[in-house]
């Protein structure tokens, strides 16, 4: 469990660089597995770039050090971005054919499936290449500049505020999903939603049969966001395809559409049971978990 602070960390700050630095050398073991292929090498930097920037967001008020540390890896992951989604709509493609398998004719999106594909095929390798290859670069200086690195806070304080404002955040963008129904309105929640999962991750060994469970249930909300965006993104690839009166994207569309509101009427319902206090009530707990944590006998 490298991606979580210790008791036994000696300080906030501590841990912080241990953590990070397990994530950005994990990074640069893939990128230098030349078994691994490219598609994997990409996924594993993304989620690596991700999980730096959930376990900056935690110490953000009391690391001087955020904003260019975040854009850092909020960049890296970007340049990224078009590999993954090529695979991605691919994927969300298998999903709906498995779940709407009795209502959809033998192949009918045989021709979105073609284009995709095809789409996919024609990423230059070799581009994709030279920029795993700056990657390797960003996660060396990076790597670098983790000893660097200090805090303002310690104790709960390093830790709670952080945590509190990205619960907020998301409870904000629940809200607002819920009452516009707007799929970027569910896409920006899923974000918040997944920093919670992180920072719920980052501090479980406070209280680790309640805040692993606690976890658990926000990753899967996180898991059903995901997904909502993933048929999003799947209508949009269809309609630039094929146009918003072809037949193919009709039925994708009226699909995805069906699939969303299960998802979305899901997640609604997951989310009111994970975010039940108000921003000060989630800090508090936080503080006096980690407190108690510190304070436990070896």
């Amino acid at each position: 469990m490298a991606y979580s602070f210790r008791p036994a960390d000696e300080s906030v700050e501590a841990g912080l660089k241990r953590v990070a630095r397990s994530q950005i050398e994990s990074g640069l073991e893939h990128l230098r597995d030349e078994e691994l292929p490219q598609e994997e090498k990409v996924h594993e930097i993304r989620k690596r770039c991700k999980k730096m920037r959930g376990l900056l967001r935690l110490v953000r008020p009391c690391f001087d050090g955020y904003k260019a540390e975040n854009e850092c890896f909020r960049d890296a992951a970007r340049t990224l971005s078009n590999v993954r989604d090529a695979s991605a709509v691919l994927e969300t493609v298998d999903e709906i054919e498995i779940r709407f398998a009795d209502e959809l004719k033998k192949a009918a999106l045989k021709p979105l499936r073609t284009q995709l594909s095809a789409d996919r095929d024609e990423l230059d390798e070799t581009e994709i290449e030279e920029t795993l290859a700056d990657m390797r670069l960003v996660f060396r200086e990076a790597l670098d500049r983790v000893d660097g690195w200090t805090l303002s806070a310690e104790g709960a304080e390093a830790v709670s505020e952080g945590a509190a404002k990205t619960y907020k955040r998301a409870v904000k963008a629940m809200a607002k999903a819920e009452s516009s129904g707007v799929a970027e309105d569910f896409h920006d929640w899923r974000k918040r939603a997944k920093y919670h999962w992180f920072h719920l991750r980052l501090v479980r060994k406070a209280w680790p049969p309640v805040l692993e469970a606690y976890a658990d249930e926000a990753h899967h909300l996180s898991n059903l966001l995901g997904d909502h965006h993933d048929l999003h993104v799947l209508t949009k690839a269809a309609e630039r395809q094929f146009g918003s009166r072809d037949e193919t994207f009709e039925l994708v569309g009226s699909l995805c559409a069906a699939r969303q509101k299960s998802l979305a009427d899901d997640a609604l319902q997951l989310g009111r049971k994970l975010f039940w206090a108000d921003k000060k009530a989630f800090e508090d707990e936080v503080g006096t978990l980690w407190q108690a944590s510190r304070s436990e006998p070896a």
